[in-house]
C-alpha cells in the first residue's frame, strides 16, 4: 500500500514539473506509470480481485486515453502544449491520479469505493429473499420454517423495502430517458410493485392465524411484479439501444458545429438538437450502466465504465467548445475524442449484448414498421428501418458474435445471414429510386427482409428452447397504465445518476421541455414524438438476468471463478503495461 501511494505521488509530482517548463515531463510519467501498473499487476495477481481493482483499471484506461490525444496535441499544435484542450486532458490525468492516491492511503480505500449496487444484483437478491416465503420443501410445507419470530420476519421485510427503492430508483432513472411509449408503461409496474411492496409490509407487522398462507401470497404477488418490470425494462432497454446508436449519427458533433455556424445565438432549432444531443447521451450512459452488471470480465467493465466516464467529463465542456467563437482546433480534438468513445462504445455494448435477444427487438420494430407504412407510406420510415437493420451487420461483424452464427446446425444462421445482408442492400437501393417506383413493390422487398430475419432469428435459438410464444404481460400493461393512481411517491424514489468518475455538474445549458403527464419524470427530458413499437405483437423473452446480455451458468461461474478473476484482471493490466511502455520508449517533441 505504501510503496504504491508514494509512486502515484512521484507522478504528482511529474505533473508540477510540467508547469515549470520541463520539457520531457511526458515520458517520465509513462515511466513513472509503468513502474505504478507493474507493482499493481503483481498484487492483483497475488490477490481476489474486488472493487479497487476496478477502480484502478478505470483510472488506469483513463490516463491512457487522455495520454494518447495530449500526444495529439502535442504534434497538432505545433509544439504549443499551452491550449485548452491540452490542459483539459491535463486536468483529467491529474483528477485519476488524485482518486488512486486516495485509494492507496491508510484509513481512506472504504471511503473511495462505494458497493456495486446494480439492477442485476439486486432483483436476484429481493428474489433469493421472497423464495424464504414462497418456497417448500418435501418435509416441511411452511415456506417460514426458517424463520425463527414475527420480529426477525419484519427485519427481513424491512431490508427487502431497502433494495426495493433501489431497484425502483434504478428503475424510474431509466425511464427518464426511456422512449415515450415505455414511460407510462414503466410508471405503472413501479406503482405496482410498491403498492405489492406496501401490502407484504403491512402483512409482516401483524401476525395472524393465517400467518404464513397470507404472507406466501402476498411475497408471490411482489414476486411477480417486479418479475413484469424486469421483462418490461428487458424490452425497453433494447428497443433503446436501437434508437441510441442510431441518435449517435442523427445528432452528432459536426452536425451540432455546422448548426451553430449559420445559425444565431438565439437560434430555438440549435437549442433543440443540443437538447437532443443531451438526451442520447443520458441514453447511452443508462444504457452502460446496465451494461457493466452484464459484462463477462473485468476488461470488458473497465472498457464500458471508461467510456462511460469520457462521456461523463466531455459532458462540462464539448458543447461549449462548439458554442465558443475561435477555438475550432480545441472543439476538433474534443470531438475527435467523442468520436472514438463512442466507438468503443458501441463495440463493447455490440459485444456484452445477446445476439438472439438483438435480432428479436429487430425483428419486433421491422414489423412494426412495416404495419405502420402500409397504412400510410413514409419513405423516411423506411430508410430508419434500413439504418437500424445495418446495426445488427455492425454486430455480426465482431468474431465473438460471429460465432453465433456459425455454431448453429449445417450453419445455416451464416447462409440466412449472408442472404440477409443481399436483400438489406436491395431495400436500400430501391429507396434510392423510391420516386420512380410503386410503395407496394417497396414493401414487397421489405417484407421479404422481415421474413429472412424471421428465419435467422429462429435458428439462432433452435435445439436450446421453445419457440417464442406472444408476451401475454400485454394486455396486463394495458390495465396497469389504465389503473395507475397519482398516490404514490415514486419521484421520491428516482435517484439521480452518481459519477462514473468524474465530479462534473448536470447539463444546464438548454431547457428542456418538461413532461407533466408521467409522475417518473423527474429530469427535464425532451420527449421524442415516436410510434409504439410491436403492438400486439411483441415476442416473449425470459428474464433480464439470464437473456438480455450474454452471461455465464451460475454453476459454471462457481467452479472457474477463481480462473476468470485473474485472467481479467491479468488482461486488463496487461494490455495498460504494454501502452505504457510503448510510450516510455519514445521521445516527444516540443
Amino acid at each position: 500500500m505504501e510503496v504504491l501511494r508514494k509512486k502515484i505521488e512521484a507522478c504528482l509530482l511529474i505533473l508540477n514539473r510540467k508547469n515549470k517548463g520541463d520539457k520531457i515531463w511526458l515520458n517520465d510519467l509513462c515511466a513513472a506509470l509503468l513502474e505504478f501498473s507493474t507493482l499493481v499487476h503483481s498484487s492483483m495477481c497475488s490477490e481476489k480481485q474486488n472493487e479497487s481493482s476496478e477502480l484502478v483499471c478505470l483510472c488506469l484506461t483513463q490516463i491512457m486515453i487522455c495520454i494518447r490525444q495530449m500526444e495529439n496535441t502535442i504534434k497538432l499544435g505545433c509544439g504549443s502544449s499551452d491550449s485548452a484542450s491540452h490542459q483539459y486532458f491535463l486536468d483529467r490525468i491529474w483528477w485519476c491520479l488524485k482518486r488512486l492516491l486516495h485509494l492507496y492511503t491508510e484509513g481512506s480505500s472504504k471511503d473511495a469505493l462505494t458497493p456495486e449496487r446494480s439492477f442485476l444484483k439486486l432483483v436476484d437478491s429481493i428474489l433469493d429473499t421472497l423464495s424464504l416465503f414462497t418456497s417448500h420443501n418435501e418435509e416441511n410445507t411452511e415456506p417460514l420454517n426458517s424463520l425463527n419470530s414475527p420480529q426477525e420476519v419484519l427485519s427481513i421485510s424491512q431490508k427487502l423495502r431497502t433494495d426495493i427503492d433501489f431497484v425502483l430508483g434504478q428503475s424510474l432513472g431509466f425511464a427518464n430517458v426511456a422512449l415515450s411509449q415505455d414511460k407510462k408503461a414503466l410508471s405503472a409496474l413501479c406503482q405496482k410493485v410498491i403498492r405489492e411492496c406496501n401490502v407484504f409490509q403491512e402483512e409482516c407487522k401483524v401476525p395472524s392465524a393465517s400467518y404464513s398462507s397470507n404472507l406466501k401470497l402476498r411475497a408471490i404477488n411482489l414476486e411477480q411484479a417486479l418479475y413484469q418490470l424486469e421483462d418490461f425494462i428487458n424490452d425497453a432497454l433494447l428497443r433503446l439501444v436501437f434508437t441510441c446508436f442510431m441518435d449517435f449519427d442523427k445528432f452528432s458533433v459536426e452536425k451540432i458545429r455546422n448548426l451553430l455556424r449559420n445559425s444565431s445565438e438565439d437560434d430555438e432549432i440549435a437549442d433543440e438538437f443540443i437538447a437532443d444531443f443531451d438526451v442520447n447521451i443520458d441514453r447511452a450512459t443508462q444504457i452502460g450502466i446496465f451494461a457493466i452488471s452484464f459484462a463477462p470480465n473485468l476488461k470488458m467493465k473497465t472498457m464500458m465504465r471508461s467510456c462511460l466516464a469520457s462521456f461523463e467529463s466531455l459532458d462540462t465542456i464539448l458543447i461549449p467548445s462548439l458554442q465558443t467563437h475561435g477555438t475550432d482546433f480545441h472543439s476538433e480534438i474534443l470531438e475527435q475524442h467523442f468520436n472514438e468513445e463512442v466507438a468503443k462504445f458501441k463495440a463493447a455494448l455490440q459485444e456484452i449484448i445477446d445476439s438472439r435477444c438483438l435480432l428479436g427487438c429487430c425483428l419486433e420494430i421491422l414489423t412494426s414498421g412495416i404495419c405502420d407504412t402500409e397504412k400510410l407510406y413514409d419513405k423516411q420510415r423506411l430508410e430508419d428501418l434500413v439504418k437500424m437493420c445495418l446495426l445488427l451487420i455492425e454486430h455480426f461483424q465482431l468474431e465473438v458474435n460471429r460465432k453465433v452464427l456459425s455454431e448453429t446446425k449445417n450453419q445455416v444462421g451464416e447462409e440466412f445471414y449472408q442472404q440477409f445482408i443481399r436483400i438489406l442492400r436491395e431495400c436500400k437501393a430501391i429507396l434510392m429510386c423510391a420516386s420512380q417506383v410503386e410503395p407496394q413493390r417497396i414493401l414487397k422487398r421489405f417484407k421479404i427482409l422481415r421474413t429472412i430475419l424471421r428465419k435467422l432469428h429462429g435458428c439462432l435459438g433452435a435445439g436450446k428452447q421453445e419457440d417464442e410464444l406472444p408476451n401475454p404481460i400485454g394486455p396486463l400493461l394495458l390495465n396497469e397504465i389504465n389503473d395507475t393512481t397519482e398516490n404514490e411517491p415514486l419521484t421520491q424514489l428516482t435517484l439521480h445518476p452518481g459519477s462514473i468518475l468524474y465530479d462534473t455538474e448536470r447539463r444546464s445549458r438548454v431547457n428542456r421541455i418538461k413532461d407533466n403527464n408521467l409522475a417518473t419524470n423527474t429530469f427535464d427530458i425532451k420527449l421524442q414524438k415516436t410510434k409504439p413499437y410491436g403492438k400486439g405483437n411483441v415476442l416473449r423473452r425470459e428474464s433480464l438476468r439470464t437473456v438480455l446480455f450474454k452471461r455465464q451458468n451460475i454453476a459454471e461461474s462457481r467452479k472457474q471463478y477463481t480462473m476468470i478473476s485473474n485472467q481479467s484482471a491479468d488482461l486488463q493490466i496487461t494490455d495498460i503495461l504494454d501502452q505504457l511502455t510503448g510510450m516510455s520508449n519514445g521521445y516527444f517533441e516540443f
